[in-house]
């Protein structure tokens, strides 16, 4: 069924191209005086068989020579004022249909690979196809008209023409394949901004379940130590209960395992393998963000200032304290502001800075910013955030030995300095 749906594709298509090559083909000039013709028909069939290169060419030549030749001599003001003449006026037009079907026979012969990358040998080889085809059309005038012969400078005109309008065409097409390639970039971009939004989301997750696998380890030692103090201690009661708390603790433990082992292969199956630049990186944090910026209305802007630039394989860890960094200003930052971000390098450091005009920290919150559960973000039911935005970062820049300040005056604004190991940024896993 799907070969019967391809088969009246291509033959809609063809039927498109000799209907649209006999149509363009009436905007023409006749320079020698005969028949003969320059016509805007050739560089359409060209055209359209660079774009619709899958369909059979010599097939669709033949076909569209019948009917260019077909259509002239119905549109003919000579068959239309006499229709006796109509045999007459037929053998007139019918050379043409050889330049077509000489012409489709000569871009069939042409290898694959060049109407896809070698455009200006293509267009040297189809101006020579284009040059014979016409010699071919000549000839068969020849045989079956009057025609008187052509002179040197009529021949080259003839190849003037081939490769001005050869190569026009080829330029046309050109611009299409770039358009083409520019759609199919963008289209891979948003892929790989999606990619990396889920494989940054995965990784944060997964780094979180690991420190909370850890506290649970830590939480089921402690429950069976206090549950063999209290049996040393005879009581009875009592150590059965922390048994059982420590048993309880470690099915929890198992069941957090299975979701770290989940959240890790699909980590694996979202992992980008390609590294990104620093630049690269920030310039997918400012994206991101400015999105987040318009979905809470705010018109803020973010500016950047780019000091150091290398690859780094660690782009996950960096896409998630950079946004969490980014994305707290904004929540900061009134309906209008900048937001500026800072790269540089310091001696085998590597410094990042992110700072706003917003609200700022209040004083006495400043030491705590840090710790796991604490917030000063409520929504407008009074509930508190998580608080473990600012702690998760803390913990992901010690993974790479670095270490992160804070400088904040109430009203002013907020700049966070982070500083992490240029060795373990540039280091690939």
């Amino acid at each position: 069924m799907m070969t019967d749906y391809m088969k009246k594709y291509i033959s809609i298509q063809i039927l498109f191209i000799a209907l649209a090559t006999a149509i363009s083909g009436e905007l023409r000039i006749a320079p020698f005086g005969w028949e003969f013709r320059f016509g805007l028909g050739s560089s359409i069939f060209f055209l359209l068989l660079l774009l619709m290169n899958h369909v059979p060419m010599i097939r669709t030549g033949i076909f569209t020579g019948i009917v260019v030749v077909v259509f002239r001599t119905l549109t003919s003001s000579t068959f239309t004022v006499n229709p006796t003449m109509f045999f007459d006026v037929l053998l007139t037009h019918i050379p043409a249909m050889f330049y077509y079907i000489a012409f489709a026979l000569g871009l069939s012969l042409i290898p694959k690979e060049l109407f896809k990358s070698r455009l200006l040998l293509l267009g040297v080889v189809v101006v020579l196809v284009d040059f014979g085809s016409n010699i071919v059309e000549i000839w068969c005038r020849k045989l079956l008209t009057i025609t008187t012969p052509l002179l040197w400078s009529e021949w080259l005109t003839l190849l003037v023409v081939a490769i001005v309008r050869v190569f026009f065409i080829i330029g046309l097409y050109a611009n299409f394949i770039l358009k083409q390639l520019q759609v199919l970039h963008l289209e891979q971009q948003k892929r790989f901004e999606q990619m990396l939004k889920v494989g940054s989301s995965l990784y944060s997750e997964s780094f979180y379940m690991k420190k909370m696998l850890e506290s649970i380890e830590d939480l089921t030692l402690s429950s069976y130590e206090l549950y063999r103090r209290l049996l040393q201690n005879q009581l009875q009661e009592y150590s059965k209960h922390a048994l059982t708390i420590a048993e309880g603790v470690h099915e929890i433990k198992k069941d957090a395992q299975r979701i770290r082992a989940g959240l890790q292969k699909l980590n694996k199956q979202t992992e980008t393998k390609v590294d990104m630049s620093l630049a690269e990186i920030l310039d997918f944090v400012i994206k991101a963000n400015l999105q987040y910026s318009e979905w809470f209305g705010k018109n803020l802007s973010i500016e950047h200032s780019l000091k150091v630039n290398y690859v780094t394989s660690q782009h996950l860890p960096l896409l998630i304290v950079l946004n969490n960094l980014v994305a707290n200003a904004i929540e900061a930052t009134e309906d209008t502001g900048i937001i500026h971000i800072s790269l540089y390098e310091d001696i085998d450091s590597t410094i990042f800075i992110v700072q706003d005009v917003g609200n700022g920290i209040k004083k006495q919150d400043l030491p705590y910013i840090f710790e796991p559960g604490y917030t000063t973000k409520y929504n407008q039911e009074g509930i508190a955030a998580t608080g473990i935005g600012l702690s998760h970062v803390k913990n992901i820049i010690e993974l790479f030995d670095g270490e992160i300040d804070v400088f904040s005056s109430e009203g002013e604004g907020t700049k966070f300095v982070m500083k992490l190991s240029t060795v373990k940024l540039k280091f690939r896993e």
